[in-house]
């Protein structure tokens, strides 16, 4: 029961990552990245390949790199391919497109990225993937099986606990309270002379970062990675688990991560047994998180947390108007672009 419990633990720690990724673009800067998924997955297979051996080494299999290094540089080297990839995309889909154009131009580029590595052998073993991810340490600690997965999950926590301060101290500062007001008025914002197009760059840059990471300690999650593990219903799960929490809160996005991706599969496990049906339980499970969605839009709009906004000594929360505030609130936030860097 302990090692199911810290394996549980452990999957929720990395997905609590990968949902405050999705945060940062979507709940901090409004920008619906509906592909985000690749950069967990760019950030899996980079890691990958730094921290394997050679692909000369294996018989029928290929890859790039082949590098063999510990488990800090793969981290590292996976957080710089998501900031140099996210520096790409953004710096061009960023710069004249908005709303549903900019979402559709992140699905594309997921396809084009999902095709390309699936197909190209050479660069992360085409469709078969990356396998064979060693355990990071493993051979310093001399741990057993049980001792090492629960240095695992302290690790996976440990990092979450450190993304999860870094985000915040990001939105509580100047640049994070300037990207909020682009996105609550970008006209407004453009006023105080401050750059959107930078602003909006910085949080995409940051976001892919932080779900790089979260792809990182994936992989050594699972040990292997394919382009079976990214399809598109991921993303549109991340989003759900941000839409159940609540948006543009670090503490909604980590909380509905655990509820929405990790606490309602392990309660559908409890279900009765429906045949040979193998898909029958999958299907349940994601049927239920668009339920829990639903449910939550029309009853709760804000999610289980609520982003809290103070607006001229006024509580806003949960997307309503409390009873000190006036009953046209000016939008205040935009006067934070003038303080951001």
């Amino acid at each position: 029961m302990i090692q199911y419990l810290i394996s549980v633990g452990t999957l929720a720690a990395i997905t609590a990552i990968l949902v405050l990724g999705v945060n940062v673009r979507w709940g901090l800067a409004g920008e619906l990245d509906l592909g985000y998924y690749l950069f967990p997955a760019v950030g899996a297979y980079v890691y990958g390949v730094i921290t394997l051996p050679s692909a000369k080494t294996q018989p029928g299999v290929s890859y790039v790199l082949g590098l063999h290094q510990p488990f800090i540089v793969g981290v590292l080297g996976a957080a710089a391919a998501g900031a140099l990839l996210s520096l790409c995309i953004g710096a061009v889909a960023l710069r004249r497109l908005r709303a549903n154009y900019f979402a559709i131009v992140t699905v594309a580029t997921t396809i084009i990225g999902y095709t390309f590595i699936s197909q190209y052998t050479p660069l992360f073993n085409g469709y078969n993937g990356l396998y064979g991810i060693t355990q990071p340490f493993a051979d310093n600690l001399n741990l057993t099986l049980q001792g090492y997965s629960d240095f695992f999950f302290g690790l996976c926590v440990a990092a979450l606990i450190a993304i999860y301060t870094v985000l915040e101290l990001i939105r509580r500062s100047p640049f994070g309270r300037a990207v909020k007001a682009v996105r609550e008025n970008e006209v407004a914002a453009l006023a105080f002379g401050r750059s959107v197009y930078k602003l909006r760059l910085k949080a995409y840059v940051i976001g892919g970062v932080v779900g790089a990471i979260g792809g990182s300690l994936l992989v050594n999650y699972v040990q292997a990675f394919s382009p079976t593990a990214w399809s598109p219903l991921e993303t549109f799960l991340l989003y759900g688990a941000l839409l159940v929490g609540g948006t543009a809160n670090n503490l909604g996005a980590t909380v509905g991560a655990v509820v929405v991706l990790i606490a309602f599969p392990q309660l559908a496990l409890l279900l009765p047994d429906f045949g040979k049906n193998a898909d029958a339980l999958p299907a349940i499970e994601n049927m239920t998180v668009g339920l829990l969605i639903i449910l939550t839009l029309y009853f709760r709009s804000g999610g289980l947390v609520p982003e809290l906004k103070t607006m001229n000594g006024q509580l806003r929360t949960g997307g309503h108007w409390n009873r000190r505030a006036s009953k046209t609130p000016p939008d205040l936030e935009a006067r934070d672009v003038a303080a951001a860097a």
